[in-house]
């Protein structure tokens, strides 16, 4: 609407458009709204990758988005120096840093100390001696199993107790990177498939190299955490 002036006669005008036209300001504003809309979904897969694993039994609609959009995701990383995995037999997705693109690192990476790398050794071996031998079942680990398997690999200790504080800080932290999932019961745990993307075979035949020096370690009075 508007207000004219007209030999001394102030006039009204509508400048309204007539019923079922639509200005193209509104057209815009309109496809602008769609496009957006339609964007969302992509745009939370993006953010959802970046901010760490997508699992699709955590998450169904993500997950779909992720599968459905994995191209275009893919594209869009791989400008900013990422690469985007996606499993489709065991339904996770997650972002890597690709080491040859020559951009800054944007993945930080993780330094583990020692008990928490002999845990995801243990635990990947474990995983694939459960593979050959179930298939597609789950493979559920207690506390005290876990503590069994490590306790060679660390000094003896006068208190069992602040040894098994140790080895629930590390499954703690192996649950916040996805690779341990509480199974319901008091102190089990499911091991996650993601575990082999991060501790891969190449990987553990380098380790095994070293794990006489970590049984070594264990017969010691003490020792300092080393790095992954």
């Amino acid at each position: 609407m508007g207000i004219e002036n007209r030999d001394d006669r102030t006039v009204w005008e509508d400048t309204e458009p007539e019923a079922g036209v639509t200005s193209s300001g509104e057209a815009a504003f309109s496809s602008d709204k769609e496009q957006a809309a339609d964007a969302a979904p992509l745009a939370r897969a993006a953010i959802a990758l970046l901010r760490g694993v997508v699992f699709r039994d955590k998450d169904e609609a993500l997950w779909q988005t992720v599968w459905k959009e994995r191209v275009r995701l893919m594209d869009y990383f791989r400008v900013i120096g990422l690469q985007l995995y996606v499993d489709e037999a065991d339904e996770y997705a997650y972002l890597r840093q690709d080491e040859s693109s020559g951009l800054p690192r944007i993945m930080p990476r993780h330094l583990l100390g020692f008990s928490l790398s002999m845990m995801l050794v243990t635990l990947r071996k474990k995983l694939g001696e459960f593979d050959a031998a179930r298939g597609d079942a789950r493979l559920i680990v207690t506390r005290d199993d876990l503590a069994l398997s490590l306790r060679p690999y660390f000094p003896p200790v006068t208190n069992e107790t602040q040894f098994l504080m140790r080895v629930d800080r590390d499954i703690q932290q192996a649950v916040q990177m996805g690779f341990l999932e509480p199974a319901g019961a008091e102190a089990a745990y499911a091991v996650r498939p993601l575990l082999r993307s991060f501790v891969t075979a190449e990987w553990l035949r380098d380790f095994e190299a070293r794990l006489k020096e970590y049984e070594a370690y264990g017969q010691q009075d003490g020792g300092e955490e080393a790095g992954k």
